[in-house]
């Protein structure tokens, strides 16, 4: 076997007898499957097509440890800012804090700890996280299922349609001593003809070292609606990995968008595979970078059935020496005959030593398809600048107000118009602490 690094995999063998459910066979086989591809994989490195562009520099470095349950929980943690919410999911360092929570008090929604489910070893629950996982093209996902522990299980019944948005808040700590890695977990079910607004938001002090390697596993029945919306404001210091995973059977209806602000390296992959006839998807997102950091927002749409919809549109301000990747695959199996599959990507570079990588990729197997992708990147327009100087507004300004449009039209796309307003707002607020620093 081929071992390229498994520094992170150092205490799994005595951790993986005191993780929940390790008496259970298909928890635990489903930890070895992950470990194993973890240890035949290893720390991604450029040598991996998919992370050519992207390297996790601090996890090859470091000596990173699992972060266990804080002793000290803090009071408050930040979230989207949204006020109106049917629910506020709580983790800490990827551990479900109760106390901090507020949980859903309408019928057919529920919430529980991950740990609960898997001590119980709730089949529902296993099988969702066990369905068709290739880790060998996500290793970070097989890190973080050896380690499966805890994290929040949210089930909507069929035909239950949740009013207010329910926010789901990973913050992590961090130990001076000694960086460490948080495992935060996520698993929605979605029953038939179900509707739900999802956000994510992950957060961290603003200084100090750590890293969170997430993943969350959405699966919706025929019918079902989810809209999902995702925030990325890591520390300055912080490395982040996050993997989606969302299936689409008959009719169903998925709308996402990711936002990342955050983060020394951070990477977000989103996985939608278009299982049934009808199902539609829109992911689209924006990202702000500044310094040495890296952005990465990779996805995979895999369309699987025929006469399936998906489209995607990102964009990115990119400052200092900060470097954006976008990487969109869409797969168009064989018998996904009248698919619909559109790809584009916007970058605006602040910096003559800025830099961005983008790969859009198209793979067909079908005849009957329409299909596209697009990119582009440049600076700011002098002559929209200057349009606005000849108006009285002076230069500083008048470069705000670009590029709050250019990422406004993003943030557009969200149809829910309290999520719309509050990512606006985290935008707008780093656009801001740019001017000042």
């Amino acid at each position: 076997m081929n071992v390229i690094n498994t520094p992170l995999l150092q205490d799994y063998v005595t951790a993986a007898a005191a993780l929940p459910g390790a008496g259970d066979k298909r928890i635990t086989a489903l930890r070895a499957d992950a470990a194993a591809s973890y240890r035949s994989v290893g720390l991604p490195n450029p040598k991996i097509e998919a992370w050519k562009y992207t390297r996790l520099k601090d996890l090859e470095a470091l000596p990173f440890s699992r972060a266990e349950a804080s002793a000290l929980v803090p009071d408050t943690v930040e979230g989207s800012g949204l006020a109106a919410l049917s629910a506020r999911i709580v983790l800490v360092d990827g551990r479900f804090v109760p106390e901090l929570s507020v949980l859903p008090t309408q019928a057919g929604v529920s919430v529980a700890s991950l740990r609960s489910c898997l001590e119980a070893g709730e089949a529902a629950v296993v099988a969702i996280l066990d369905r068709d996982v290739d880790f060998s093209q996500a290793p970070l996902a097989a890190l973080a299922s050896a380690y499966l522990d805890d994290g929040a299980v949210l089930k909507v019944e069929d035909g239950v349609s949740v009013s207010k948005p329910i926010e789901v808040v990973a913050f992590s700590s961090t130990d001076p001593a000694t960086p460490r890695i948080a495992f935060p977990r996520l698993v929605v079910s979605l029953g038939k003809g179900a509707e739900l607004t999802l956000v994510e938001s992950f957060s961290g002090p603003a200084l100090g070292v750590y890293a969170v390697d997430a993943v969350t596993d959405i699966a919706m029945a025929e019918g079902a609606k989810l809209k999902h919306y995702v925030l990325q404001a890591e520390g300055r210091d912080a490395t982040h990995v996050s993997t989606g995973r969302c299936d689409l059977p008959k009719d169903a209806r998925y709308e996402g968008f990711i936002l990342q602000l955050g983060g020394k390296v951070s990477r977000h992959e989103m996985r939608l595979r278009m299982l049934g006839e009808g199902s539609d998807a829109k992911l689209n997102g924006a990202y702000a970078a500044k310094g040495d950091a890296i952005c990465d927002t990779t996805t995979q749409v895999d369309h699987i059935a025929a006469e399936t919809t998906t489209d995607q549109v990102f964009k990115g301000i990119l400052d200092g020496k900060s470097k954006g990747i976008y990487q969109g695959k869409v797969h168009v199996f064989r018998d996904a005959q009248r698919i619909i599959g559109n790809q584009m990507h916007n970058a605006l570079l602040l910096s003559r030593a800025a830099e961005v990588d983008c790969k859009p990729e198209l793979e067909i197997y079908a005849d009957d398809v329409k299909c596209s992708h697009g990119a582009t990147c440049g600076e700011l327009s002098d002559e929209q600048v200057f349009y606005l100087r000849s108006r009285g507004v002076d230069a500083v300004t008048a470069r705000a107000m670009l590029l709050e449009a250019f990422l406004g039209e993003t943030f557009a796309m969200i149809s829910d118009e309290a999520v719309s307003a509050a990512f606006a707002a985290k935008a707008s607020a780093w656009l801001d602490e740019r001017e000042r620093a």
